[in-house]
């Protein structure tokens, strides 16, 4: 079995945060939502807390639980949470894993995004109401 993952929806008025993903040995050249892999002993929430430093450089200062979800293509489990605030600036922390983060708005994703992304966003919409 692969290893659940966190994601962190990094949003800032309508528009939230992707990564175009390089090197990776799953999903890659796709864009996709901060996050990775829970490590053993780890919470979701611990982990993304994690993933969030390790990934765009920044320490989440709320993380909200939005969403648990299975993989469309593996057997895993997604946790996914909103961050509305952060401290510390965004950034690509991981060059080698990932080309570039850019902003976008909501309603205008990439074509090319990782599969759970459609079934994040439609639970997006709904909480942000």
């Amino acid at each position: 079995m692969i290893q659940d993952v966190v994601q962190i929806i990094f949003i800032k008025d309508s528009r939230l945060l992707l990564g175009f993903r390089q090197n990776t040995e799953f999903l890659d050249q796709q864009w996709s939502l901060p996050g990775g892999r829970i490590e053993l002993g780890e919470t979701p929430q611990v982990s993304a807390l994690r993933e969030s430093a390790e990934e765009v450089g920044v320490e989440p200062i709320n993380l909200n639980f939005l969403i648990q979800l299975s993989d469309p293509n593996v057997d895993c489990q997604h946790y996914v949470y909103v961050c509305h605030d952060w401290q510390g600036e965004l950034i690509n922390a991981e060059p080698h894993l990932c080309r570039e983060v850019r902003w976008f708005d909501i309603e205008a994703l990439p074509h090319v995004c990782t599969p759970t992304i459609p079934l994040i966003m439609t639970e997006l919409k709904r909480y942000l109401g």
